[in-house]
C-alpha cells in the first residue's frame, strides 16, 4: 500500500512540474502577430529638391513709334494675340491740330504685334493719352516658350548637364519631365546660385511665376538589394540598422545590416546576405527580440 501511494505521490510530482514548464515556456515565449513584405533587387534613386518657378524666355517690348496721342487702343492686359494684330493707333500732333478738317488718314499711324503671345503689361489704357516717341506701349511674352527657373546652389553643379532630364513636381499630384535647356556661365555674387532654365514637358499652357519643385537625381544604383522603409529598424543614435528577418514562418531572427540610398518607399540595404526568397518584417517588428517566435498575417509581395 505504502508503496502504491509512494508511486502516486511521484507521478504527481511530474505531472504537475511538467505543466509548470509548459506553461512557463508559453509565457515566456509569446507569439507576435506580424506583416512581412519580400527582398526585391532593382533600381533606386536618391534625389535633391529645390524649387523653381516659370518665365516666359521671350517678352518683345512694343514702344511708340512716333510722339502723338493715342486714338485706339484694340488690346486689354491678358488678351492673346497674333503676329500682326492691331495693337494701337497713334494719333500725330499734326493730325490732330487738324482734326475737324478733312485731314483724312494721314497722321494716324498703326501699331501691330510683332510676334503671337500674350499681353503681360500695357502701359497705356486710356485713349487719348500722349506718348514721346520711344515710349513703352505693352510688352507681348510668347507663352508658348515657357521655362522654370532654377536658381540651384553651385555646389550642387555637378547635378545638371544641358540636355539631361529632371523632373518637375507641380502639386501632390501632379508630376512631369523636364529637359536642362541651359546653364547660364554667372553665379550670383550674393547667394552663390547658378541660373538653370529647364524646358518642361507638359501638355498644358503654364502660367509665368508659378511656383514648382525641381527634383535632381543625386545617385542612382542598379540591381540591388531593397527592402521596404517601415522594415528598417534602427537604434536612437542611428548608428545601427538591422532587419527582422523571417525564417520556417515563425520564428524572426535579427539581421544587422548597412543602410544605402533611400527615397520615399524603399530602403537600399548593402552587405546584408539577404535573398529575393527571403520575407522581412514590415510592421510589427519594433520592439522585437532576436529569435523572437512570431504568426505571420499578412505576407506582402514587394
Amino acid at each position: 500500500m505504502r508503496k502504491i501511494l509512494f508511486s502516486l505521490c511521484i507521478s504527481a510530482f511530474v505531472l504537475n512540474s511538467c505543466g509548470k514548464k509548459e506553461a512557463k515556456e508559453e509565457e515566456q515565449s509569446p507569439v507576435v502577430s506580424v506583416k512581412t513584405s519580400s527582398v526585391k533587387f532593382g533600381e533606386i534613386d536618391s534625389k535633391l529638391t529645390f524649387n523653381g518657378k516659370t518665365i516666359y524666355l521671350k517678352k518683345n517690348l512694343v514702344v511708340s513709334p512716333i510722339s502723338g496721342y493715342v486714338r485706339k487702343i484694340s488690346v486689354k492686359f491678358g488678351d492673346s494675340v497674333k503676329r500682326g494684330d492691331l495693337l494701337f493707333e497713334i494719333q500725330t500732333k499734326e493730325n490732330k491740330a487738324l482734326e475737324n478738317s478733312d485731314s483724312g488718314n494721314m497722321g494716324l499711324i498703326k501699331v501691330f504685334a510683332p510676334s503671337q503671345g500674350v499681353i503681360s503689361t500695357l502701359n497705356i489704357t486710356e485713349n487719348g493719352a500722349y506718348t514721346v516717341e520711344g515710349a513703352s506701349l505693352c510688352t507681348v511674352a510668347e507663352n508658348h516658350d515657357v521655362l522654370v527657373q532654377l536658381n540651384l546652389p553651385f555646389e550642387f553643379n555637378s547635378l545638371v548637364k544641358t540636355g539631361a532630364t529632371c523632373t518637375l513636381v507641380l502639386g501632390e499630384d501632379t508630376r512631369f519631365s523636364g529637359t536642362i535647356y541651359q546653364i547660364l556661365p554667372t553665379v550670383d555674387d550674393a547667394n552663390q546660385t547658378q541660373q538653370v532654365l529647364i524646358k518642361p514637358h507638359y501638355n498644358k499652357p503654364l502660367p509665368e511665376n508659378l511656383n514648382l519643385e525641381v527634383e535632381l537625381v543625386k545617385a542612382r544604383h542598379l540591381n540591388t538589394c531593397l527592402i521596404p522603409r517601415n522594415a528598417l529598424m534602427t537604434n536612437e543614435t542611428q548608428t545601427e540598422f538591422w532587419v527582422m528577418k523571417v525564417v520556417n514562418n515563425k520564428l524572426a531572427v535579427k539581421v544587422l545590416v548597412q543602410k544605402g540610398i533611400e527615397n520615399d518607399d524603399f530602403v537600399e540595404i548593402v552587405n546584408s546576405g539577404l535573398s529575393t526568397s527571403d520575407l522581412v518584417i514590415s510592421e510589427g517588428a519594433y520592439g522585437l527580440n532576436d529569435s523572437s517566435a512570431v504568426k505571420i498575417t499578412v505576407s506582402g509581395k514587394q
